[in-house]
């Protein structure tokens, strides 16, 4: 269960399964643009990623990880028409260090997601290197697959292209969300989740795309002089409001507390 914080209601309690499965994000109509959403999982000090030895590189801290945060990842994923991802997910996802978050595995969300006649899911790699290859478990759904690119390298574009992947150029150094957007709207695609880094959602946010950010918190301090955050400041150099919509508490035990935030931006 998960305790919900704002607005104050007569019922404050729910089950966590199913607390961000309404409103249906996918069915939420604009004549003007697809729906755009992110979700983010951040230490109280603000580190959503911290420097990993292991792995020598930067990954979400396992000590504010937890099965209902994933839950509730899972939901939004579940809604989701079309998914954005990038360059160092898929390198991740080969070297083993994140797990597939490209599929819906959950069978109750595999049936809901049927029952409202939600198909195949569109999935977008953002790349500038196209320094990936893509894992045979993730090939199989290559009819769904779309890479945005900046990479001119004929051998490395061939690469995908003879394995009939569709392939989208762009110029200049990054695939800009105005780019993406473009590319989203041509394809008539309605809610758009982000799964991606904080550098393409920065910049959805500096362009005035982004309808809603979910961004929870755990209540741990986690430290450490290398690390990521959700806004860098590359490419955000004005205020933006933002307007907190829902807010929910779950206390697992003394040591384990995270607040779950739902954000609509300002238009």
């Amino acid at each position: 269960m998960i305790k919900k914080i704002y607005p104050t209601s007569k019922k404050s309690t729910f089950k966590a399964e199913n607390i961000y499965l309404k409103p249906l994000l996918s069915k939420i109509k604009s004549p003007y643009k697809p729906y755009y959403y992110a979700n983010f999982l951040s230490s109280f000090d603000g580190r959503i990623a911290i420097f990993n030895k292991k792995h020598s590189t930067l990954l979400t801290p396992e000590a504010i990880k937890s099965d209902i945060d994933f839950s509730l990842f899972c939901q939004l994923h579940a809604q989701a028409d079309c998914l954005v991802t990038n360059t160092k997910y898929m390198s991740g996802l080969n070297k083993g260090y994140y797990g597939d978050i490209l599929t819906v595995r959950n069978e109750k969300l595999k049936k809901w997601r049927k029952s409202n006649n939600l198909t195949s899911q569109k999935i977008i790699i953002l790349s500038n290197s196209l320094k990936f290859k893509i894992p045979d478990n993730i090939e199989k759904n290559k009819k769904d697959i779309a890479i945005l690119t900046t990479c001119g390298e004929s051998k490395k574009l061939d690469y995908f292209k003879k394995r009939d992947y569709e392939i989208i150029s762009s110029s200049g150094k990054n695939i800009t969300a105005k780019f993406l957007n473009k590319y989203i709207q041509k394809n008539k695609l309605r809610s758009v989740y982000f799964i991606a880094g904080p550098n393409i959602v920065e910049q959805m946010i500096e362009q005035g795309l982004l309808d809603r950010l979910y961004y929870s918190t755990n209540l741990k301090m986690v430290g450490t002089n290398k690390y990521d955050t959700l806004i860098r400041g590359d490419f955000l150099s004005k205020k933006i409001e933002i307007y907190l919509e829902e807010m929910f508490i779950h206390k697992k035990n003394s040591q384990l507390q995270t607040i779950f935030q739902v954000y609509n931006l300002e238009k």
